[in-house]
């Protein structure tokens, strides 16, 4: 660094923001009874029935259902106590997780719909998201956006101080940059939107997803 330069380092932020283009339902199948097999049966049913609502849909190549999956039917029992506080008989569970994974997301609510009219079955929730191309390439415009945004910012410390030139010298994800902490890391996590049931009539209104990233930079300025 000549003696008439500067050294200025700064923290470039980006973030934009996306409509979703997928989205993956986590249900559950839940039943009991008074014997394994009083709660295994009707859990079984209700697992072919989600079946032939996910069927008709899959399509792994274009949708709108493009992958979903079914674990097997876990049995589990407990003894409740009344209020009395006497142990009651056993009570058996069946429980199993379905998931899938739509890319047309104007049939969600209707299949929402349609799922949670099933006794036994809930939605627990709703995991919206970008496909893994479309999440690369707008995280890579994001990364533009705070690098861009660093410069802007050194060029305005340069104009204050009298500075008519700036020039890059080091330029890193937050903390990797000698010196600098990591205050300010990217975050491109999608967001999730919950719901319990859905009653008739529920329109759902997916969150949009957004991409944020921040870079550490270091300029000379002259």
């Amino acid at each position: 660094m000549s003696p008439e330069s500067l050294d200025i380092t700064v923290v470039g932020h980006g973030a934009r923001t996306y409509p979703p283009e997928q989205c993956t339902l986590s249900l559950t199948v839940r039943t009991d009874g008074r014997t394994a097999e009083t709660a295994s049966e009707p859990a079984q049913q209700l697992v072919r029935e989600l079946t032939q609502l996910v069927e008709p849909l899959y399509n792994s190549d274009g949708g709108p259902i493009d992958r979903w999956s079914v674990d097997q039917v876990r049995h589990s029992r407990n003894r409740p106590f009344n209020q009395d506080g006497e142990q009651l008989p056993y009570v058996y569970q069946a429980e199993a997780s379905v998931n899938v994974q739509f890319s047309q997301l104007d049939l969600v609510d209707a299949f929402v719909y349609a799922a949670s009219a099933l006794d036994g079955v809930s939605i627990d929730h709703f995991d919206w998201d970008l496909t893994e191309s479309s999440r690369i390439s707008h995280t890579l415009a994001v990364r533009e956006l705070a690098v861009q945004d660093a410069v802007s910012k050194a060029e305005a410390y340069a104009s204050s101080l009298g500075r008519t030139r700036v020039h890059a010298v080091a330029v890193a994800d937050p903390g990797l940059l000698p010196g600098i902490g990591a205050h300010g890391a990217a975050d491109s996590s999608p967001r999730m939107f919950a719901a319990k049931s859905t009653p008739a009539g529920f329109a759902l209104k997916p969150e949009d997803i957004t991409i944020t990233a921040s870079v550490h930079a270091r300029f000379e300025a002259s």
